[in-house]
């Protein structure tokens, strides 16, 4: 099955230093989304040119770089984790248990479905624009 599977699900060293380019230079976050994070919100929001409130749910698990199929989903089940709070990162990342995570194809990470980046896609722009057609 490792021969099928993502490198971030296989290697936790690959994972943590895509996770650590990610955060560099796409600004993943916030830390600890169980917190209001309003800053990030508002800097997002101005990024993307929507209302708060929409920026607020362009996450992770709604954009189009985020692979939660099934394969994925074993992978990441059978691999070797990482924990976000053993980034060697200020602030401390917060663990959230029991979320759904998935693989960013863009980054090559395990990603957490309540995190978003500078680089969020919407996850079915050809589905909407076939429909306008």
């Amino acid at each position: 099955m490792n021969d099928l599977c993502p490198v971030c699900t296989i290697h936790p060293g690959v994972n943590s230093a895509n996770h650590l380019q990610c955060i560099q230079i796409a600004n993943l976050a916030p830390a600890d989304p169980r917190q209001s994070s309003d800053e990030f919100w508002r800097n997002k929001a101005t990024l993307w040119r929507v209302e708060e409130g929409e920026a607020r749910t362009q996450l992770c698990m709604n954009c189009k770089h985020y692979d939660d199929s099934p394969e994925n989903q074993k992978c990441i089940e059978k691999g070797k984790s990482i924990k976000a709070s053993m980034l060697p990162i200020t602030p401390k990342w917060a663990d959230i248990q029991d979320m759904p995570a998935a693989v960013c194809t863009r980054f090559g990470i395990t990603c957490s479905a309540l995190l978003t980046c500078d680089d969020w896609e919407p996850c079915c722009k050809n589905d909407i624009m076939e429909v306008g057609k």
